[in-house]
C-alpha cells in the first residue's frame, strides 16, 4: 500500500460519505435478504440437531450451555457495547477520522482485556462447580460444554465490535454475512461429520469444535474488510485509553437494559432445564428447554431478518440525526421505523400461532425428534409468536434511547419487567407447565414495548396522527384477513399428515398467506409494501 502511516490507520470513510438520509430502506433491504440467508441456513442447523439429538436431555444440556455465549454476543458484542460505541465514534469521525480509529482501536484492546478475563474467571467458575458436585450427575454435561464454548464469546464479541465499526461508515454487506459463515460451518459438521460417529456425546463435540472453528472465521471476516479499508490497530491508541474506558461506562447501563429479553430467555430455559431433572422431581417435561430453545429460534425468524436489520440501519441513522440535533428527523425515523415494526410484526404473529404446529412437524420431526417433542415445541413457538410485534418494538425504541444518549430509562423500565417476569414465571409455570414460561416472557415484552413507547412519547413528543392511527386499521384488517386465509387452508389437512403432506401443510398456507396480505395491503394502498 502506498499511504502514509496516518493514512493507513484509518477506514477509508469520512461522515460526508454516509448519508443516513437517502437510501436507508434499501439498506435494510440488504441486510434483510442476507439475515434472511442466514437465519434460512439456522433452521437447516436446527433441523439437524434436532434429528441428531432428538428433545432429551443431551440437547437440553447444549442448548442452555451455548445460551451464555449467545447472550455475551447480543450484549458485549452486537448490542450493549455497540450502542455505546457507535455514537461516541460518530462524533470523531465527523471531527477527524484518524481520531476516531484510534478510539476504535482502544475499544478493541480494552475490549479484548475484559473478554479474556471474563471467559478466565467462568473457566475458573465452571471447574469449581465442577469439581464441588453442586449440579449433580445430570449437570456434568452442561458443565463441560458450557467449559468448551466459552471462548467463543472473545471471538464473537470481537467480531461484532468490528463490524460495529463498518456500520457506523455505512457499510453493512460485510457483518451481515458474518452469522452466514457460522452456520455453515455448522451445517457442515452436523450433516457432514457428525453422523459418521456413533458416539452421542462425540457428536456433540464435533458440533461444539465446529462452533468454535466457526467463530475465527466469523472475526477473521469483517477484520478483512477493515484491513482492506485501511483501518489498522494504532500504537498511539493508548492515549484514548479513558475515551475507550468512557465508552464502557456508558456500556454498563445498555448492557442492563438490553439484557431484558435474553434475561428472561435464559431464566425460561434454567428454570426449564432444573425442574426437568430427577433430582426436582421432574416437576415439568424433560426436553422443555430444549423445546424453548426452538420456540425462541423460530419467533426469532421473523425478528431477525428484519427486526436486527431495521435496528442496525436505524441505530446507525438516529446516531447521526441524534449528533446533529434534528429532533424532527429523529421523530421521522421512529414513524417510519413503529409503521414497518408493524406491518410485519402483526402478521408475524399471527401466522406463527397458527402455524406453530405445522412448523414443528414439518421442520423438525426428523430422526429421534418425534411426534410427542414436535407437539411439545408447536406450543412454545404459539407462546412466543403471539409476542412478535412486541419484541420487533422494543429493538426500535431502545436504540432511539441510546442514540440520544439516554441509557437509563430502558434500564429501569427493563428491571421492573425482569422483576414480573420471574414472578409470572412461577405462576404460569404451575397453571400451565413449561409452555407457561413462555407466555409469560411475551406478556413482559408486551408491557415492556408500551412502556418505552409512552416515555418516548413524553420525551421527544411523537406524533400519532390520524394518517397513522389508518395505517394500523389498515395492518389489522389485511392482518385478521390473511389470518383467516391461513386458518383455512390449514384445515384442510389432518392432524398427523405424512410424507410430502407434512411440507404441504406449512408451505402452502405460508404461500396462500403471503400473497394474501401483499394483495390487500397493496388494494389498501400501503406505500411500506414496496
Amino acid at each position: 500500500m502506498s499511504e502514509s502511516p496516518d493514512d493507513a490507520a484509518s477506514v477509508s470513510a469520512s461522515s460526508d460519505e454516509y448519508r443516513p438520509s437517502h437510501g436507508w430502506f434499501s439498506q435494510v433491504r440488504l441486510v434483510s435478504l442476507l439475515t434472511l440467508l442466514s437465519r434460512v441456513l439456522g433452521l437447516l442447523r436446527d433441523v439437524g440437531m434436532a434429528a441428531l439429538f432428538g428433545n432429551g436431555p443431551l440437547l437440553d444440556s447444549f442448548t442452555l450451555a451455548f445460551r451464555l455465549p449467545n447472550m455475551s454476543r447480543r450484549l458485549f458484542g452486537e448490542g450493549a457495547l455497540t450502542a455505546a460505541f457507535l455514537p461516541e465514534y460518530v462524533k470523531e469521525l465527523k471531527r477527524d477520522p484518524q481520531q476516531a480509529n484510534r478510539l476504535a482501536s482502544a475499544v478493541l484492546c480494552v475490549l479484548l482485556f475484559v473478554l479474556s478475563l471474563i471467559v478466565l474467571l467462568g473457566e475458573l467458575g465452571v471447574y469449581g462447580i465442577y469439581a464441588a458436585n453442586l449440579l449433580g450427575e445430570s449437570g456434568q454435561a452442561i458443565l463441560f460444554m458450557t467449559a468448551w464454548l466459552l471462548p467463543y464469546v472473545i471471538l464473537i464479541c470481537l467480531s461484532a465490535q468490528l463490524s460495529a465499526i463498518l456500520h457506523s461508515t455505512g457499510h453493512f454487506f460485510i457483518p451481515a454475512t458474518v452469522p452466514v459463515l457460522l452456520n455453515t460451518v455448522w451445517i457442515i459438521a452436523i450433516w457432514g461429520l457428525a453422523p459418521g460417529i456413533n458416539d452421542p456425546r462425540r457428536q456433540m463435540g464435533i458440533v461444539i469444535a465446529a462452533i468454535l472453528f466457526g467463530g475465527v472465521g466469523q472475526l477473521i471476516l469483517p477484520w478483512w474488510s477493515l484491513y482492506r479499508r485501511g483501518f489498522r490497530i494504532q500504537k498511539s491508541c493508548m492515549e484514548l485509553l479513558p475515551r475507550a474506558l468512557r465508552v464502557f461506562r456508558l456500556m454498563i447501563p445498555v448492557v442492563i437494559g438490553l439484557s431484558i429479553t435474553q434475561l428472561n430467555s435464559l431464566c425460561d430455559g434454567t428454570l426449564a432445564w432444573w425442574y426437568s431433572q430427577p433430582e426436582q422431581g421432574e416437576w415439568i417435561a424433560s426436553g422443555t428447554a430444549s423445546a424453548l430453545y426452538y420456540g425462541q429460534r423460530l419467533y426469532q425468524f421473523p425478528l431477525g431478518v428484519f427486526g436486527i436489520a431495521l435496528g442496525t440501519v436505524l441505530f446507525a441513522r438516529l446516531a447521526h440525526h441524534a449528533e446533529e440535533g434534528e429532533q424532527g428527523l429523529i421523530r421521522q425515523d421512529v414513524t417510519d421505523g413503529l409503521r414497518l415494526m408493524l406491518m410485519i410484526g402483526c402478521p408475524a404473529s399471527i401466522g406463527l400461532v397458527l402455524l406453530a404446529t405445522p412448523l414443528a412437524d414439518c421442520l423438525l420431526r426428523h430422526g429421534e425428534f418425534d411426534w410427542n417433542d414436535a407437539r411439545q415445541t408447536a406450543a412454545t413457538i404459539a407462546a412466543y409468536g403471539t409476542g412478535i410485534w412486541a419484541f420487533l418494538g422494543i429493538s426500535i425504541v431502545q436504540r432511539v434511547f441510546y442514540a440520544m444518549g439516554d441509557t437509563q430509562t430502558p434500564v429501569r423500565i427493563g428491571l421492573l419487567i425482569v422483576g414480573l417476569n420471574v414472578a409470572l414465571n412461577f405462576l404460569f409455570m404451575n397453571l400451565m407447565g413449561g409452555v407457561g414460561l413462555a407466555y409469560a416472557t411475551a406478556l413482559c415484552a408486551m408491557l415492556q414495548f408500551f412502556a418505552l413507547l409512552l416515555y418516548l412519547h413524553f420525551r421527544i413528543k411523537l406524533q400519532f396522527t390520524a394518517e397513522m392511527a389508518s395505517f394500523f386499521g389498515k395492518i389489522l384488517l389485511a392482518s385478521s384477513l390473511m389470518g383467516v386465509v391461513c386458518w383455512a387452508i390449514t384445515s384442510l389437512f389432518g392432524e398427523q399428515p405424512t410424507g410430502w403432506f407434512r411440507f404441504l401443510r406449512l408451505a402452502l398456507p405460508v404461500l396462500c398467506s403471503v400473497v394474501a396480505y401483499a394483495l390487500i395491503l397493496k388494494f389498501l394502498h400501503v406505500r411500506e409494501l414496496d
